[in-house]
């Protein structure tokens, strides 16, 4: 390893453990099955802080099948479960980034297209979904962005942002792009240590977290 290289490698396994002790902190308004779920991650991460200790994942080289329901395998990703991972032709896909695009300034409609295609979060980074991935980052970097630096985060749609926080962060997992990772490090900084929206899914900061330091694992590693 260079000097350059090794370099990068002691940054990012800084900010590894940085966000594994970020999010190790006390979550507001958490309770019922979500305050279990976010207790179980927390403690996952904390434990990791010194090691990562991460679930290998499948690699989707088409499409994979085994997920009942977005959100669902999402949680088990973060949880380090095992998710079944059925290899199938990839579905079309024009008609969905057409609808991705017309959808542009609808949040919650945005919200049930990613939820509806990508039933199996893996799929995110099949590579049929380059234009998608492309288009979510724009998104994130340009016009969130933009918004969110104006102090505009209450007019965000909780679920939109954090959902596509996570897809990009799974995708982030399996590409040597270091756009991926300049883009979660970017929100990571960007999105108060206190963000907890007011959502039932409000549990995806933290799984947005446990994918954000395991790619910045992958990369180190």
């Amino acid at each position: 390893m260079s000097t350059r290289q090794q370099i990068i490698a002691n940054a990012l396994r800084q900010r590894y453990r940085e966000v594994c002790e970020t999010a190790s902190q006390p979550v507001a308004d958490a309770s019922g099955e979500t305050a279990g779920f976010i207790s179980q991650l927390q403690k996952q991460l904390a434990a990791a802080v010194d090691e990562p200790r991460f679930t290998e994942w499948n690699v989707p080289e088409t499409w994979f099948e085994g997920s009942p329901d977005c959100l669902s395998g999402i949680g088990a990703l973060a949880a380090g479960e095992p998710l079944e991972c059925v290899a199938v032709v990839a579905p079309e896909e024009s008609g969905f980034f057409a609808a991705m695009q017309a959808a542009v300034r609808e949040p919650q409609r945005r919200f049930e297209l990613l939820t509806t295609r990508y039933l199996h979060p893996l799929n995110v980074a099949a590579p049929s979904e380059d234009r998608t991935r492309e288009h979510l980052l724009e998104r994130l970097m340009v016009a969130d962005r933009s918004r969110i630096e104006r102090k505009r985060l209450a007019e965000l749609h909780a679920d939109d942002l954090l959902l596509r926080l996570n897809l990009i962060a799974i995708a982030a997992s399996f590409t040597d792009d270091l756009r991926y990772l300049d883009a979660l490090n970017y929100y990571y900084e960007l999105l108060p240590a206190s963000y907890c929206p007011q959502s039932p899914h409000n549990w995806l900061r933290l799984s947005f977290l446990t994918f954000y330091a395991r790619a910045l694992a992958v990369h180190f590693s």
